[in-house]
C-alpha cells in the first residue's frame, strides 16, 4: 500500500512539476515577471491601426518591453490604451512622448519612447502617456507645408500689391505735379493778361482825370470845342 501511494506521488510530480515549469515559461513570454522589474504603463492611441499585442517598446532602438493587452475606453471619446510592459530599471519620465513608427519600409510599426530635454519625475507603474503616429506626424508637416505655401503666395500677392501701389502713387504724384506746374502756368498767365488789364484801367483813368480838369478849367471852352469839332 505505502508503496503504491508512493508510485502515485511520483506521477503526480512527474506531471506537476513539468506543468508548472510550463506555466512560468508561459507566464514569462506573456511579459509577466515574477521579480516584479518590470512596470505597466498605458498607451493611449485613437486607433489600433498601428498597434497590437506583442508591438515592441523600444528606445534609441533598443527593446524594453512591449504591449502586453489593449482595451478599449467609450468615454470622453472613443479611444485605446494599450499596456506596455518595459524594464523597470530603464529611466523615463512622465514628460516623454511615444512615437509609433515603422521600424522600415515594409516592418512592422515600434514605440519609440523618447524622454524630455528637461527631465521632470520619474515615470511610475500605471502612469499613461499619449501616444503619437508617425503618420500624424507626416500629415502635420503636410498641413504645415501647405500653410507655409500658403503664407508664401500670399505675401508675393503682398508684395505685388506694394509694387503697382508705389507704381500707382508715383503716376499719381507725377500727374499732380504736372497739375500743379499747369496751374502755375494759367496763374502766370492769367496774371499776364490782369497786369495788362489794370495798365488800362490806369490810362482809362488817367484820360477821365485829364478831362474832369480841363473840364472844370474852361467848361464852356470844352463844350463849345466839342460842337467846333
Amino acid at each position: 500500500m505505502a508503496s503504491k501511494n508512493r508510485n502515485e506521488l511520483r506521477v503526480g510530480l512527474f506531471i506537476l512539476v513539468p506543468t508548472a515549469i510550463l506555466f512560468i515559461i508561459i507566464m514569462l513570454k506573456l511579459g509577466y515577471s515574477v521579480a516584479s522589474s518590470t512596470i505597466d504603463v498605458f498607451l493611449k492611441v485613437d486607433s489600433l491601426t498601428s498597434v497590437k499585442n506583442g508591438t515592441p517598446v523600444m528606445i534609441k532602438g533598443y527593446t524594453i518591453g512591449k504591449v502586453v493587452d489593449i482595451q478599449p475606453v467609450y468615454k470622453p471619446t472613443l479611444h485605446f490604451l494599450a499596456t506596455m510592459r518595459i524594464n523597470s530599471d530603464i529611466e523615463l519620465y512622465e514628460d516623454c512622448s511615444a512615437i509609433i513608427q515603422n521600424q522600415n519600409v515594409l516592418g512592422d510599426p515600434a514605440i519609440d519612447i523618447r524622454n524630455p530635454e528637461i527631465r521632470g519625475p520619474r515615470l511610475l507603474d500605471k502612469d499613461c502617456i499619449e501616444g503619437l503616429e508617425f503618420s500624424g506626424l507626416n500629415a502635420i508637416m503636410q498641413d504645415v507645408h501647405e500653410v507655409l505655401s500658403k503664407l508664401s503666395t500670399t505675401i508675393g500677392s503682398v508684395n505685388m500689391i506694394v509694387l503697382e501701389s508705389r507704381s500707382n502713387i508715383r503716376s499719381l504724384t507725377t500727374n499732380l505735379s504736372n497739375s500743379v506746374a499747369n496751374v502755375n502756368r494759367l496763374l502766370e498767365d492769367s496774371q499776364k493778361d490782369i497786369l495788362e488789364i489794370l495798365r488800362s484801367f490806369r490810362a482809362t483813368a488817367q484820360t477821365m482825370n485829364e478831362i474832369s480838369v480841363e473840364l472844370k478849367k474852361h467848361p464852356v471852352k470844352f463844350l463849345f470845342k466839342d460842337g467846333k469839332d
